[in-house]
């Protein structure tokens, strides 16, 4: 590769596009932070590193504290609302040989137990977009069916857009798969997952072509109802299930501490929400570390799908890979705009070890809600 490079250079061709590093090497960044923990997994890489940017994770920890929710579920809601927020065109290239790239989607799911109140770190989160959304265009929406959707698209083609289901089950219930309209809404929703162009609109108000849709998610139900309603219907539909990172909200068996100090994270929150907005569209790329990382990642995951027995893990494995780069997208973006400065270009081997921690974490979550839906049998 730097033979190449050097070739190029002496014969006075201009280096450009995102195959090669560019000049001062900046890919090479994390090399030195990450020596000690190269013999970690994957997985554990990122454990020495905080999470969100340390702004964001000292604001949730009195709601922690005094709601007694996993901090996790915060940070899952922090990371579906950021990327709504990421103009839709912008991209993470995860591999610059292949030119693998994700775009800046998430869809996440709380699942909480009676009195858990996992509506409250939903709330929180999305207040914010409420006073956004009277000064720009649609924010979010809680509709959630195709047409709705679609509608709001064309009119903001080179926006995203956070879709917050009153309950998510019936989200998930409705666009399950299937024939007639059922179908139709499944096949769109995916496609919307994975961030395909499609067309929308009708033939009376016009049709319009929206190249890069962004339409996160982020909703809650009680497991009690979800274990009720999918035990006895096949109304469910396995690869949308696997889109969501699932995170089980129980509450922590602490004492009370209802008297401790409240921080109101409004003004930081819309603060950094208005940030994002401000941020140009870009290709982003991981530095030459990040990109060792993504290869043992993947290597990890592909092992884990050849040795599972259970065919919904299996499908849930195959979302988790690419799910990893999804989350270093939107924190390299948040780690930017907590320092009120643009993303750099290149994306740090560390921002991608805190998302792959994250998300491996998550996937524990997942098998756990899992087991309490079906059991541990295979279907």
């Amino acid at each position: 590769m730097w033979e190449l490079e050097k070739s190029l250079q002496q014969h006075d061709i201009e280096i450009s596009g995102w195959v090669l590093p560019p000049p001062g090497d900046p890919w090479n960044t994390c090399m030195s932070v990450h020596e000690k923990y190269a013999d970690a997994p994957i997985e554990d890489r990122g454990d020495h590193l905080l999470f969100l940017p340390c702004e964001l994770e000292m604001l949730f920890r009195p709601f922690v504290r005094n709601m007694r929710h996993p901090v996790e579920a915060y940070q899952l809601a922090t990371l579906c609302v950021a990327a709504s927020l990421i103009p839709s065109q912008t991209r993470l290239v995860v591999d610059s040989f292949s030119g693998a790239e994700v775009p800046p989607i998430l869809w996440g799911g709380l699942v909480g137990d009676p009195h858990s109140n996992e509506t409250y770190v939903i709330d929180t989160l999305i207040r914010p977009l409420r006073d956004l959304q009277a000064e720009h265009n649609i924010l979010y929406t809680t509709g959630y069916t195709v047409e709705a959707v679609d509608r709001i698209l064309g009119r903001q083609p080179g926006r995203g857009l956070l879709v917050c289901p009153d309950e998510l089950l019936f989200f998930l219930q409705d666009i399950g798969s299937g024939r007639g309209d059922k179908g139709s809404q499944h096949s769109r929703w995916i496609s919307l997952y994975d961030g395909n162009g499609l067309v929308v609109g009708d033939g009376t108000a016009g049709r319009t072509f929206v190249q890069y849709p962004s339409v996160s998610v982020i909703g809650r139900f009680q497991l009690s109802d979800i274990r009720y309603r999918w035990s006895t219907k096949k109304s469910y539909s396995d690869d949308i299930w696997t889109c969501f990172a699932w995170m089980r909200v129980c509450l922590d068996p602490r004492p009370d501490t209802s008297d401790l100090p409240f921080y109101d994270p409004y003004g930081l929150l819309e603060d950094v929400y208005r940030r994002l907005q401000t941020f140009l569209p870009a290709r982003y790329v991981l530095s030459r570390v990040g990109q060792q990382f993504w290869r043992e990642w993947s290597e990890k995951i592909d092992n884990l799908i050849r040795n599972e027995t259970n065919e919904q893990i299996r499908i849930a494995l195959s979302r988790t890979k690419e799910r990893a780069a999804r989350v270093a997208l939107v924190l390299h973006c948040l780690d930017a705009a907590c320092l009120m400065a643009q993303p750099d270009m290149i994306v740090p081997a560390g921002t991608l070890a805190r998302a792959i921690g994250f998300v491996y974490r998550l996937q524990e979550h997942a098998k756990d809600i899992h087991d309490g839906i079906w059991g541990s049998q295979r279907r």
